[in-house]
């Protein structure tokens, strides 16, 4: 149990590092070519589920069965750590339920399909 654990807490700190990553990507674009907020909600939503789905692709290849599950359970872990700094820094968790809905969708299924490709 301690170890299933353990490698959720990686593959979930592995889908931070890839979404600071990608977020810092997004604001140089967003700096440099001043884009509409819908582009930029967009590409919000595409940085969850290419993070996710790294995390996924580690957490299945360190499994090596149930792998969509696990790659979902990161996704989840993703979701509700982003929730409660949202909820830490902000005061609210989104703006709007769909958005909350869009964004656990976007984790769990970025994290199950890097789970079900992972060998």
């Amino acid at each position: 149990m301690k170890r299933n654990v353990l490698q959720v807490v990686k593959a979930t700190i592995a889908v931070a590092i890839v979404t600071v990553i990608l977020l810092l990507i997004m604001a140089f674009m967003l700096f440099k070519f001043n884009l509409s907020d819908g582009f930029i909600m967009v590409g919000i939503y595409i940085t969850y589920v290419v993070s996710c789905f790294v995390g996924g692709l580690i957490i299945g290849k360190v499994r090596g069965e149930k792998k969509y599950l696990w790659g979902m359970i990161v996704g989840l872990v993703f979701f509700v750590t982003l929730s409660l700094i949202s909820l830490i820094v902000t005061g609210e968790l989104y703006g709007s339920g769909m958005k909350a809905i869009g964004a656990l969708v976007a984790c769990v299924l970025g994290g199950a399909v890097g789970g079900m490709i992972a060998k």
